[in-house]
Order: C-alpha cells, then sequence, then structure tokens
C-alpha cells in the first residue's frame, strides 16, 4: 500500500491505494493515485508551478519580474507549418485505430495512473476509501493554506470538509455509473473553498485536480452527507464533482456511451453546443479531444450530436445539440506529425490554468487534449505521461548544454516525442541549429536570490521556446533540468 508521499514543506504527491473486490471475491490489492495539485512534486519544484523548495522560504519576498520575454523564437517559428516542412514525410501515419487500442491497452495494463472504468470493479472496499480520504484530509490539515481572499484557513474548517463524507457502514460499496452532464471540475475534497500557498500564486488552488466536460463517463463511489458532492473516478483522475453535474444511468447504458462507433472529436482548442441547427441558441461549450455520439451531419456543415442531460428527477436523458462542422471531426483524427503539430499549435497562446480550472490547459492538460485527438488516453499528470511513450530515455546530467541538446535531439522524434523535468512536460516540434525546440503551457520560472528574496517572472500561456527559459538562474534553464525523453507509439 502506498501512502502520502511526505516532503518537508515541498509539493507531494498523494499516492492512496484502492482496495476492490469483484463480487463474491476476496478484496484485492490495486493502487490509485491522487496528485495533489495536479501535477507531480516528488522531485523537485517546477517551472509550470512554483514550490517552495524548503520551509525556510516560506516567508521569502517576492519579486515580481515579468512577463518573460520568449528570445530566438521568429515569427515563423510559431507556425506549425514551419515545423511540419521540416518533416520528411509528416503524413506517414504513427499508429492505426487498431494500434492506439492497442497502446490505450498497454497503458492500463502499464501505470496505476490510469483506471480503466469500461472494466472498474463492481464493488470497492469501504475502508479503503476511509483511508484514501483521510490521507487527503491529513494533507490540507497539517499544511497552511489561506483562501481566495487570503484569509487563513482554519483546521476546524477542514475537519468539517472531511466530516462530510458520507461512508456507509457496509464492509463495500456498490459502484455507480455516472455521465458528466456539464463542464465541471475535480477536486481533492468536496469543496469550492480556494487552498492556496501564499499570494503570488494567487491562481493556483491546490484542491484542483481536474476539470471534465460534457459526457465523460464517470465512476461514482462516495457522496457527502448532503448529497451535494460525488467521488468519481475518470479514466486519468479522480475526486469530487459536484452531484448536479452528473447524471447516474445503468452499466449497459454507460457501456453504450463509451464503445459508440459513430462519434465526432472536438479538434480546435473548444467548440460551442447550440440548441438549434441554426446556431443562435447557445448552451455551452466543450474542448478538444471530447468525444460525443453523432445524430445527423446537415449539407451546410452543421453537426448533430447527442449529449447527456440531467432532468428534475435526477433521471438521465439524451438531448440533440448543434456544433459548427469546422471544429470537429467525424472519428479521432489520423495520428500523424502533421496533424499532432496542427493540434499543439491551435493552442498556441491560450492562457495557462491550473488543473484546467475555469476552461483553460496546464502542462498535462494540454497534452492530453492533443495526443487525445487521436484516441490517446494518457495519464494526467507529467511524470506519468512521461512513461506512457514506447522509447523512454533518462538524459544525462552533467553534460554540457551542446551535448545535452544533441543527445535530446538524437533520442526524440517531433511531434510525438515528449520532454520531462520534475512538475512540467514539454511536446517537442523540432530543432534549429541543433537547438531543441518545444510547445508548452507554462506558468513561469522562479528562483531565489537568498533565502529571503524569490524572484517569480511569469508567462502564463502556451507557447513555443527553446529550452533557455530560467537559464542564468539559481534553478537552471529548462535544458539543465530535463531529465526523460519519450516516443509516444507501441512498444515493440
Amino acid at each position: 500500500m502506498k501512502f502520502i508521499k511526505a516532503l518537508v514543506f515541498l509539493l507531494p504527491i498523494l499516492l492512496i491505494s484502492s482496495i476492490y473486490a469483484q463480487e463474491e471475491q476476496s478484496f484485492t490489492d490495486r493502487d490509485y493515485v491522487f496528485f495533489v495539485d495536479g501535477e507531480d512534486f516528488d522531485e523537485a519544484y517546477s517551472d509550470d508551478i512554483p514550490v517552495d523548495e524548503n520551509d525556510i522560504f516560506s516567508n521569502s519576498n517576492f519579486i515580481p519580474n515579468g512577463p518573460i520575454i520568449i528570445k530566438d523564437v521568429s515569427r515563423k517559428m510559431k507556425s506549425a507549418g514551419y515545423w511540419i516542412s521540416k518533416i520528411k514525410n509528416p503524413d506517414k501515419e504513427i499508429l492505426t485505430q487498431i494500434q492506439i487500442k492497442a497502446k490505450n491497452k498497454e497503458l492500463f495494463k502499464d501505470l496505476i495512473y490510469l483506471n480503466n472504468i469500461e472494466t472498474f470493479p463492481e464493488y470497492v472496499s469501504t475502508a479503503s476509501l476511509k483511508r484514501q480520504q483521510k490521507q487527503i484530509f491529513k494533507l490540507f490539515y497539517y499544511r497552511k493554506y489561506i483562501d481566495g481572499s487570503f484569509n487563513t484557513i482554519n483546521k476546524n474548517y477542514v475537519n468539517n470538509i472531511h466530516n462530510s463524507i458520507k461512508f456507509p457502514n457496509s464492509k463495500k460499496i456498490k459502484t455507480k455509473y455516472a455521465l458528466a452532464t456539464s463542464y465541471t471540475d475535480i477536486r481533492l475534497m468536496p469543496s469550492d473553498t480556494n487552498f492556496l500557498y501564499d499570494k503570488i500564486t494567487y491562481d493556483i488552488d491546490r484542491l484542483q485536480v481536474s476539470s471534465i466536460d460534457i459526457g465523460t463517463p464517470l465512476i461514482a463511489l462516495l457522496s457527502t452527507k448532503d448529497n451535494k458532492w460525488t467521488f468519481v473516478v475518470s479514466y486519468s483522475a479522480e475526486g469530487w464533482v459536484k452531484t448536479k453535474d452528473i447524471a447516474f444511468t445503468s452499466k449497459q447504458t454507460f457501456s453504450d456511451w463509451i464503445n459508440e462507433k459513430n462519434f465526432i472529436v472536438v479538434t480546435n482548442t473548444g467548440t460551442d453546443i447550440y440548441l438549434n441547427k441554426e446556431l443562435t441558441k447557445y448552451y455551452d461549450f466543450i474542448r478538444m479531444s471530447t468525444k460525443l455520439p453523432i445524430l445527423k451531419k446537415f449539407d451546410n456543415n452543421i453537426i448533430c450530436v447527442k449529449i447527456p442531460k440531467k432532468t428534475n428527477k435526477d433521471n438521465l436523458i439524451f438531448e440533440k445539440v448543434y456544433l459548427n462542422g469546422e471544429d470537429i471531426n467525424v472519428g479521432y483524427l489520423k495520428y500523424t506529425q502533421r496533424n499532432v503539430l496542427q493540434q499543439a499549435f491551435k493552442h498556441l497562446n491560450s492562457p495557462y490554468s491550473w488543473g484546467g480550472y475555469n476552461g483553460d490547459p496546464d502542462c498535462s492538460t494540454f497534452i492530453r487534449q492533443v495526443f487525445g485527438s487521436f484516441g490517446l488516453i494518457l495519464p494526467r499528470n507529467s511524470l506519468a505521461q512521461i512513461k506512457s511513450g514506447n522509447k523512454q530515455t533518462t538524459l544525462k546530467r552533467k553534460t554540457s548544454d551542446s551535448e545535452k541538446s544533441k543527445e535530446i535531439i538524437s533520442k526524440t522524434t517531433p511531434a510525438i516525442s515528449i520532454l520531462y523535468l520534475p512538475g512540467h512536460i514539454m511536446l517537442y516540434i523540432g530543432n534549429e541549429n541543433d537547438t531543441p525546440y518545444i510547445i508548452h503551457a507554462i506558468w513561469g520560472n522562479e528562483h531565489f536570490i537568498n533565502k529571503k528574496e524569490r524572484v517569480v517572472s511569469f508567462i502564463n500561456k502556451v507557447v513555443v521556446s527553446n529550452l533557455n527559459i530560467g537559464k542564468g538562474t539559481s534553478k537552471g534553464s529548462l535544458l539543465h533540468r530535463v531529465t526523460k525523453v519519450n516516443t509516444l507509439t507501441l512498444r515493440k
């Protein structure tokens, strides 16, 4: 069993094991992973999000210094076509849809960071879920946080949140099936309160795990005593969602929804949903890689799809809605380097948002949405994502910048390779003059001048850059701190 991986005043990852039981079978152990801050910070603080290196810095003075000017990126380099033109055969299919399905099965088997909700156990151990929630509670109980108004959150408040969870008296909990009926956030605890480390990171809510779109299939396991919150499991994340944002359904309907063969995938950063085919009655918007069953395609490139909806009596029904065909693809996109780059560059300059809050991506959400357009199911956090490929390489640490750049270029393939440093993930797009270039969603860069002065330089968006960000600071450049690369293909 894995418990909180504690490092003093570092952002930990919370590894919690759930004990699941098949009906009429004994309980079996299986690890499920909670990443408390949406990313993995077991190794060090990152550029994606600032983290106190040690409690000694918790009262340091912040010195804003930004936004960072991204150097050595020409106007043309901010276009997908520029990097596509450097690839010998950009339209070669990397994996077929049959191979992508095999890849997903491979990931479900090998990674504890993903949940195969299609084969989820019918029963879950109550004791296991109690331990999970207790570990999360302890993490927020024993560390100081402030809320969105910068007031200290007292321990009684955290205790009340934990006490609001309703645990059954039985030894096991029967799995329920649900579909998201609106965009909603997944939270570590059943609360809307912002849990912040400090004022400088006012936009980083530590309760925020992820966010999901309409139609996301979910396993439901627990609820609060007032039934306002439900604990759910998705493919890539676990946590609490508002019960009003989901509708429960049968296992058969749940399975049919997941396995629908005639569907669309959103290929733009987002697309609007309308209640009429004239596209005048706005309903909501859904983000890149969202999948919905298609009902009809009209001559004017308007697409009719169905979405789950909740009735006043909490029953699940399906409703017809309409989309602009320019923002979608019927079925998954063909997995080619050209298509990956085109998907990635649609996000260029998108605002950075921790845990997908308010609809915008952080570094790992960006990666998941891009590759989700091809049917690949990737984990939530960067450490798990770097383990998802076929050719993972651990880079040499004590090398010069030029040697490390050459090693990265020789070990990667543009558009389908990802680069990792603790807490941050990036998409490799190619090289220019033997310098690796990436596209990534990044919060900013920070370093310490001394124990009392912390310099924070903001970026807060998806950018094209080389790996020189942070060069000359106490932390060092991205290039200096990149530790792993991997390529998203099948294992041979």
